[in-house]
């Protein structure tokens, strides 16, 4: 009953965080673990304990899909540069960086225990920074980038941490070779795996004929996926992100499974976030009982890590800033000096990192095993909390207003030029059909969304009036439906094509759909 009333308890602040953080602007993820952090000076305050294995088949894999399924393979394929360079370089190289910084500050630490730390605190968390860029105003272009490179680094840092933990506790040696060919076979069969359920799951979704099933089902995918993934000795992450591109690029559904499908997820990713960052503060009280002593040491050694992984992504997004410049970049990030500084100060380390270290056995000999809760939330003070609490006030100071289309409006622009196009050539074709009366009223409904009357009719009774509407009404709401069709399928188009971010074709996209669904209820009155 404990454990129910605790999530209980977190659930409820998830919903009154959200309310207060939209007020203030402020990211509510920060607020909630910032809140639940405080119960540790509550006796009372309800505990809930998850074991450490399950946390990341728990979170990971709804969390991974609906940020995956915001993207798509043209966006994959136009940002393959910034996912090598940011997702898998940047994070094997922080690992390497900070495990060894541990290394020297430690000398009673292992390599492998070294490494251990290094890759649990190299990867930013895309449901950190997910949850916390868009509350803290960051330009679209930016937390487009932010997330992308957030899809697959969890990938990277797993793989390092599997093969350090797998050499501490089996008292081997981490080889070069060995460690090449397991991350080349994890992301293979990850790969593999992902494209066949994603494929699978497509063709059932399509095939079933009942809505409420066919959400079901994307509920069930990711959770199979990782499962699957894992035993297969895959990467669980990699697997997800592909399932959730490929499923989304064959999937056929209609604009009523696509909003009810959008509401259902972002009710999903908002509790489950909420659950996590609660985790997250919920373990302040057990590590600092478990520390003991110890704890300033923690503390100062988490302090000094914090900083080492600030510093190696800044420098390296100051280098991938210096290549943009030499290549005349036009998209992607970092293209300003602004931008490397907010996407350095914006690489937030979460639930990963306290996963990944709460799943070191305690009997893997581990020099400090009790420290390392202290040390992975001291990371996640000063790499989200502080980070999170202060980026609306630094986006507001380094004016990335000025950057290239930076909320995406001029994007935004062009989606709807296109769709409302499509619409009116779609129209075109029933120009014999009707009066051209008829069919400026129809190109009105399109372009504003009105209902508009035929001037003709209003010199005429009420009665005359209905009935004559009732008459065309059918042939208008059925060209009406046939342009909206129309526009819908010139941005499914869209989603599709390089240099287009699918989050804007999606928003573009949610507006046309709610107007299918009124105008196909006309029809069918």
């Amino acid at each position: 009953m404990e454990v129910l009333i605790g999530l209980i308890t977190l659930l409820f602040s998830t919903v009154i965080m959200i309310a207060i953080g939209d007020k203030f602007r402020l990211p509510w993820p920060v607020l909630l673990t910032v809140v639940i952090a405080l119960g540790i000076f509550i006796p009372w305050m309800p505990q809930v304990e998850i074991p450490a294995e399950l946390m990341l088949p728990i979170f990971i894999p709804p969390l991974l899909w609906a940020l995956a399924r915001r993207t798509s393979w043209s966006s994959i394929r136009n940002n393959w540069r910034f996912i090598l360079l940011l997702s898998i370089l940047l994070t094997i190289i922080s690992a390497i960086t900070i495990g060894f910084t541990a290394y020297l500050l430690v000398p009673s630490l292992s390599i492998a225990g070294a490494f251990i730390i290094g890759a649990a605190i190299s990867p930013p968390d895309p449901v950190a920074v997910d949850a916390v860029a868009e509350p803290a105003g960051v330009p679209r272009r930016l937390t487009n980038a932010l997330e992308t490179e957030g899809l697959f680094n969890d990938a990277a840092s797993i793989v390092v941490f599997n093969l350090a933990l797998h050499a501490l506790t089996m008292g081997e040696k981490i080889t070069w070779y060995k460690a090449l060919f397991t991350f080349f076979y994890s992301a293979v069969i990850a790969i593999m795996l992902g494209i066949a359920i994603g494929r699978i799951s497509a063709y059932i979704t399509n095939w079933s004929t009942n809505s409420s099933a066919r959400n079901a089902l994307t509920w069930i995918i990711p959770f199979t996926t990782y499962i699957a993934a894992e035993e297969l000795h895959a990467s669980g992450v990699i697997a997800i992100v592909i399932a959730a591109i490929e499923f989304n690029s064959r999937v056929q559904i209609e604009a009523e499974d696509r909003l009810s499908g959008a509401a259902f997820w972002e009710v999903v990713e908002l509790l489950f976030t909420g659950v996590a960052f609660g985790l997250i503060g919920l373990t302040v009280r057990g590590a600092v009982e478990a520390v003991g002593t110890d704890l300033w040491h923690a503390v100062w050694l988490g302090a000094v890590l914090s900083l080492v992984a600030f510093l190696v992504r800044g420098l390296w997004l100051y280098v991938i800033y210096r290549q943009n410049i030499r290549r005349n970049a036009r998209t992607g990030a970092p293209l300003r000096l602004q931008e490397v500084l907010l996407l350095t100060w914006g690489g937030m380390r979460g639930l990963v990192t306290l996963a990944l270290v709460l799943s070191v056995p305690s009997t893997a000999g581990f020099t400090l095993y009790n420290e390392l809760s202290v040390i992975a939330l001291v990371v996640l003070f000063l790499t989200m909390v502080i980070p999170g609490l202060t980026l609306p006030l630094l986006t507001k100071k380094l004016n990335l207003n000025a950057g290239p289309d930076p909320f995406g409006d001029k994007a935004r622009e062009l989606l709807v030029k296109r769709a409302r196009k499509a619409a009116i050539e779609s129209m075109k074709t029933h120009s014999d059909d009707i009066s051209e009366e008829m069919m400026s009223v129809i190109r009105e409904r399109v372009l504003e969304n009105s209902t508009m009357e035929l001037e003709e009719f209003q010199e005429l009774s009420a009665e005359e009036r209905a009935e004559k509407i009732k008459q065309v009404g059918v042939v208008m709401n059925s060209i009406h439906l046939e342009a909206l069709r129309a526009a819908e399928q010139e941005l499914l188009q869209a989603r599709r094509e390089r240099h287009i971010d699918p989050v804007i074709v999606d928003d573009v996209l949610k507006e046309i759909d709610a107007q299918i669904i009124v105008t196909e209820k006309r029809v069918r009155a």
